[in-house]
This record gives structure tokens, C-alpha cells and sequence, in this order.
């Protein structure tokens, strides 16, 4: 078959009484009715994550799926997780579960007697964790490579080895950058797609396997792992508690760079836990593998062939498109004095302090001075932080990096903010956010709101000239890439992400500005238009 067009698939399907479509989609796009079709959903990510989409991407995915899910008689997810979002988003329950296996650790042909031998001759002191993983954003390289940072700090030094990273090459280079940046170029070590012998040989040979990814429909990587008798420290994110259950050491918080250490210094010191999960994940491997991954799918054609018996044609899904946060804000901890350091370090609950600035219902971003995670006394208010970015105050590009990173990973939101701690930021009040999310809600022309306690009513703004632009552009570029202290709309569906070069230059020569009338509260700082709110 030179192709998976009508016309080279059409001779294949006139003898079939059932199709399977195995490649995360359904091709060709016109089957006859007659034949019995069973398609593959591998994930919903873009469901659960749709702000790592842009538009073009979200609609393709969207149209693919859709199609897929309407003519297949069954339906196939890699996991109960999937299965269940099937349901969630498409009314669909027409839905086999088909576990996948650990190819690699069965290409191998070790059992688990050969696995424990081989394990032995590595020991419980091998140098390095590994994480096999493709650095797409959910993958959550990121967090990682600075907590390994931090643990340096500390003075315990845990050597991380990367791969797969060219199936991102600009990634695998900025990937770099960030190990520079912090120090750790030294303990990160980037690899290539590597050929399975090669990829066997690391990761049996690895003291364990840290996982940190936001989302996994299924998780190959982890029964690998288990089957090769190589303990696990892994999120507990989508499918994983599905798969793993209780035979690997689950993260506290994977969003969290201060939390994630905290779990990779026990896993890295922690022998005799680490020996426990040896024995737990080879038990629990055992759930896995070709054999019962080819039963189950026989199942589902026997169920697709049923199905076809009783009704000529599927019935069409219903979709309930995914839902958004309201507010989203990154607020930079940089440079405190200690006055600033005495004050937090009495504050208690983070999560009330930046309900107080932003709203119950905020999802607040941490970004902080890396020498900050240095104080004990404030590690216990910023570890308790839902997400937390690490950034060097020393370096204006670490801060626009940190932005970035949150506006591509952590802006799950409708309406995105980025401040600075400053004056317990006392020039925000949950009402005057609420007002001015309010009023960007309305004028749905706008991109922007900015506070401006000068006029009375709300004011939409001209889109500036080319000129103007220009000029703006050029002043803001010199001191950051990053717009704060505004309310801005989502921007992510066209590709562009809050601390870039592209978002900067959008920012200034194209956004439509609406100016809300605000009352500021009264604070020792003054504040010029557009500095807080």
C-alpha cells in the first residue's frame, strides 16, 4: 500500500468485515457503510490542555477526531483516563480499554530473574536518574533541570540524563540554555533518539526514573521501567495512578520547582525505599503486555462486529468543548528586602496572601529568585505555592524565560496577568481585578485592560499607528519582553506567549487597549498608568 487514500485503501476494505485503524485517528475519510470500524484515540490532551494548542492545531485535532469518532462502529482508548474523557467530552461509551506494554523491556528478553541480575550489577548507587521523553511542553523538562538546580545549591549533586530531546531540536537547544543558565549544564545530560539497545542500556543502568509530565494517556516509559526493575518517581498526573498504582513513589507536586526537589533529594537517597519499588514494579508489570494488549483488541473488534449487527451507522457524538480558567497570574518574588522577607515569612498560607490581591478563584504562578530558595524560613510559604518558576534576578532574560514558561505551561486562563512582588502588593485588591476582568470581558474588541484612575468611564483605544508601534516596541524591548501590571486576553491560540519576541512586538504594534476607571487603594508606592491595579 503506497498511501492510506480512498483509492489505495478502497481494494483492501471491499473484502473486509472489519477495519482497524490502530494510528490515533481514522483514515481513509469515506468507508463503506457496510464494514465494521474501530478507530484509535490515543489521548485528549488537547481536551485537558488546550492552551499548549494554537488555533490551527486545535481545529486540525478537532476535525480528525471528530471524524474518527463518528464512523468508528467501536472505539479503542490506551486507558481508563481515556476512556473516561471520551465519555466526558463526546457522550461516547462505545469504548474498549486496550492497555498498551513496555515494548522495549519486552524486546528485550530479560525475565525477571535476568532483570533482578542485571539491576545487582548496577547497584543502589548508580550515578544518574534518567527521563526518556520528547520535550513537548507537558513533558515538563523544565521544572526538572531546575530542580536539580537547587538540589546543587544544597549541596547534593543528582546527575539527570534527557532522551529523546531531538524530536525537538529548538527545544532540545533551549534546553540547554536553561542548564547553563542555572548551573547544572554539567548534570543534565541531552541525548538524541537513541536506538532500543542503547535506551535499554540507560535506563536499567540509571538509579531510577523521574517522570515529571503534566499528562500521559497511557505512560510506555513507566512499564518499562517497571519491568526492568528500575524504580520510579512520577507525577501522578492523567492515566499514571491507572497504570502504576502503587508501585512507584509518587511526586507532591510537580508544578512546584521547591516541591519537586524535595522529592527527587528522598528518591536519590532513599535506598531501601527504592528496593521496594523493585519488587512492586515487577509485580505490577506483569499487567502489561503484548499478549493482553492483543486479547483485549480482539475483544473490541468482536464488540465492533456486534455493534455494526445491530445498527448500520454509529450514533453521532455529542462535544462539549473544553473549559477555561477565568484569571491566570505569574507574580514574581525578586530582590527583597528584608523588611519584604520578614513580612512573608509571617504571612502563613500563600494561597490566601494572593487571594487577597487577586481573587478566591485566581491560579497563581510563583516565580522566584533562585537565591530565595535558599532561605529556609521561606521555603515552607513558597513550597505550599500550586506552581512555582525559578528565575535568576541577576538576569533580565531569566525573568522573560520564566514568563514564558508560565504562559506556555501554567496559563490554563481566559485572561492572563504578570506582576512583581512589590510593597505587599498592596496595589492590588481582589475587587479591582474582578472590575477589570469585568470590563475586558465586555468590550470584546479589546486584547488589553489597563487601570486608569484619570477618567470615568471605560475607554477602548485606537490600535496604534506603525509608527507608534515601532517606537514602543523598541523602548520596551530594552528592559524586558515581558508585559506586566496588564490585564490581557488569551493570545496562545495564535501561537504567541507572554516574555517572547513575537508576543512583544503584537503587543505594541496591533493590541486594541481598554482603559478601565479604577480607584486605587491607598499605598506608600506610587504608581504611574498601567503599573498595577
Amino acid at each position: 500500500m503506497d498511501d492510506d487514500s480512498n483509492a489505495s485503501l478502497r481494494r483492501l476494505l471491499s473484502w473486509c468485515e472489519c477495519y482497524v485503524d490502530p494510528l490515533n485517528g481514522l483514515r481513509p475519510t469515506i468507508i463503506d457503510p457496510k464494514i465494521s470500524v474501530i478507530g484509535f484515540v490515543l489521548d485528549l490532551q488537547h481536551l485537558r490542555m488546550p492552551w499548549l494548542y494554537t488555533e490551527e492545531q486545535m481545529t486540525g485535532r478537532l476535525a480528525e477526531y471528530g471524524y474518527a469518532i463518528d464512523r468508528s462502529d467501536w472505539l479503542v482508548a490506551i486507558s481508563g483516563y481515556e476512556r473516561d474523557n471520551l465519555a466526558e467530552f463526546y457522550g461516547v461509551n462505545r469504548v474498549s480499554v486496550v492497555h498498551l506494554a513496555g515494548f522495549m523491556a519486552e524486546d528485550s528478553g530479560l525475565d525477571a530473574e535476568a532483570v533482578r541480575a542485571r539491576r545487582a550489577e548496577v547497584g543502589d548507587d548508580a550515578p544518574y536518574l534518567i527521563y526518556p521523553a520528547v520535550p513537548w511542553p507537558h513533558k515538563n523538562h523544565d521544572i526538572l533541570i531546575q530542580a536539580i538546580a537547587i538540589l546543587k545549591r544544597r549541596g547534593l549533586i543528582v546527575p539527570v540524563v534527557l532522551t529523546n530531546t531531538s524530536g525537538q531540536t529548538a527545544e532540545k537547544e533551549r534546553l540547554g540554555h536553561v542548564a547553563a543558565a542555572f548551573g547544572v549544564d554539567d548534570l543534565v545530560d541531552l541525548h538524541d533518539f537513541l536506538d532500543e539497545t542503547a535506551l535499554l542500556d540507560l535506563v536499567i543502568s540509571s538509579r531510577g526514573m523521574v517522570f515529571p509530565s503534566l499528562y500521559e494517556g497511557f505512560g510506555i516509559p513507566l512499564v518499562d521501567a517497571m519491568a526492568l526493575g528500575v524504580p520510579v518517581l512520577a507525577n501522578p498526573a492523567a492515566a499514571v495512578p491507572e497504570i502504576c498504582d502503587s508501585a512507584v513513589t509518587y511526586m507532591s507536586n510537580a508544578s512546584n520547582v521547591l516541591a519537586l526537589a524535595d522529592d527527587i533529594a528522598a528518591f536519590w537517597t532513599g535506598t531501601e525505599a527504592r528496593k521496594d519499588l523493585v519488587n512492586r514494579g515487577l509485580e505490577r508489570a506483569r499487567n502489561f503486555s503484548s499478549e493482553k494488549m492483543v486479547a483485549s483488541l480482539a475483544d473490541g473488534i468482536d464488540a465492533a462486529v456486534a455493534a455494526k449487527a445491530t445498527r448500520p451507522l454509529p450514533p453521532a457524538s455529542r462535544f462539549t468543548p473544553p473549559r477555561y480558567n477565568e484569571l491566570a497570574v505569574f507574580v514574581s518574588y525578586g530582590r527583597l528586602t528584608e523588611a519584604d522577607r520578614a513580612h512573608l515569612r509571617e504571612a502563613g498560607d500563600i494561597h490566601a496572601w494572593h487571594a487577597r490581591a487577586f481573587g478566591l478563584d485566581a491560579d497563581v504562578t510563583v516565580g522566584l529568585d533562585i537565591a530565595l530558595a535558599d532561605d529556609p524560613d521561606l521555603s515552607s510559604f513558597y513550597g505550599a505555592a500550586a506552581k512555582l518558576i525559578l528565575f535568576d534576578a541577576g538576569d533580565p532574560a531569566s525573568l522573560d524565560a520564566a514568563v514564558a514558561d508560565f504562559a506556555t505551561r501554567y496559563d490554563h486562563a481566559e485572561f492572563q496577568l504578570v506582576t512583581a512582588y512589590r510593597d505587599r502588593l498592596s496595589a492590588y485588591s481582589a475587587i479591582a481585578v474582578r472590575s477589570v476582568v469585568s470590563a475586558l470581558r465586555l468590550f470584546a474588541k479589546a486584547d488589553c485592560a489597563e487601570p486608569d484612575p484619570q477618567i470615568q468611564d471605560c475607554r477602548l483605544e485606537r490600535e496604534p499607528s506603525e509608527q507608534e508601534g515601532v517606537i514602543a516596541y523598541q523602548r520596551r524591548r530594552g528592559n524586558s519582553l515581558a508585559i506586566r501590571d496588564v490585564l490581557l486576553r488569551r493570545a496562545s491560540a495564535r501561537g504567541l506567549r507572554n516574555g517572547t519576541v513575537g508576543f512583544l512586538s503584537d503587543y505594541c504594534t496591533r493590541y486594541a487597549r481598554l482603559r478601565v476607571p479604577i480607584v486605587r487603594p491607598q499605598t506608600s508606592v506610587s504608581h504611574e498608568t498601567g503599573d498595577a491595579f
